[in-house]
C-alpha cells in the first residue's frame, strides 16, 4: 500500500528570526515525536498522524529544513487539533538559507518556452482530491498568465473531508510569479508530490 502523507503547517515565529513554528494540518493522533537536536530535511518526516483509523505520515514542505530546537507534544499518542504547534526549527545555522525549488535539469518537451526550465514547481502536498476553485460555481483561484504573490491561494486538496489550501510562497521563493501551466484538472485524485503548477518568478 502507498504511503499516505500529509505536509505539516510550516510559519514564522513571531518573536524570534530564523526559527518555524510546525505545526499540524489536521485534526487526529500524533505519535512517534522526534528528537530535539535532529536535521530536518525538505519532505523528512515528522511523525505520524492518525485520522479516522487510517496513519498517515507527516513531513516537511518543500524548501523548509532546520535542526529542531523544540519538541512541543509528547512522544506517545496524543490527540491534536488543527495547527496546532508540533516541533520549532532553527534555520540560521544554513548559511545563505534554501533556494528556490525548480524544474531543475528535468528535460522539457521539444518546442517548449526555455523560460519554462526556471519554472517553480508546486507540488500535491498529499494525496486526495484537488479542487481549482472553492465551489463548483466560482471561478478558478488562478489561471494561466495569472500572476500571483506570496500568500495567493492556488487550489485545495482535500483528504477525509479536511480541505488543505495550496499557496504560493515559502523561504526562497521570490515574491511574485506568474503561472505559465495548470498540470491537473477540477476534481481530480492526486498523489503526494504530484506536480501541480508551474510558476514563472518575477523579479
Amino acid at each position: 500500500m502507498a504511503e499516505r502523507t500529509l505536509i505539516a503547517r510550516v510559519r514564522p515565529d513571531e518573536e524570534e528570526a530564523g526559527i518555524l513554528r510546525v505545526a499540524s494540518p489536521v485534526v487526529g493522533m500524533v505519535d512517534g515525536a522526534p528528537r530535539e537536536g535532529a536535521f530536518l530535511n525538505p519532505f523528512d518526516q515528522i511523525l505520524t498522524i492518525k485520522i479516522l483509523n487510517r496513519r498517515y505520515t507527516l513531513r516537511l514542505p518543500r524548501d523548509t529544513h532546520g535542526r529542531i530546537t523544540r519538541v512541543l507534544v509528547p512522544n506517545e499518542y496524543t490527540p491534536v487539533a488543527f495547527d496546532d504547534p508540533l516541533i520549532e526549527i532553527d534555520q540560521r545555522a544554513l548559511a545563505g538559507g534554501p533556494t528556490a525549488s525548480t524544474s531543475g535539469g528535468t528535460a522539457g518537451k521539444a518546442g517548449e518556452d526555455a523560460a519554462d526550465d526556471d519554472a517553480i514547481i508546486i507540488s500535491a502536498p498529499s494525496e486526495g482530491i484537488f479542487y481549482r476553485r472553492a465551489a463548483p460555481d466560482a471561478p478558478v483561484y488562478v489561471d494561466i498568465g495569472d500572476e500571483v504573490a506570496t500568500g495567493t491561494v492556488l487550489g485545495l486538496v482535500e483528504v477525509m473531508k479536511c480541505f488543505n489550501q495550496i499557496t504560493y510562497g515559502g523561504p526562497g521563493l521570490p515574491e511574485r510569479g506568474r503561472v505559465v501551466k495548470v498540470l491537473a484538472e477540477d476534481v481530480a485524485e492526486v498523489e503526494f508530490g504530484q506536480t501541480l503548477f508551474r510558476i514563472e518568478p518575477l523579479e
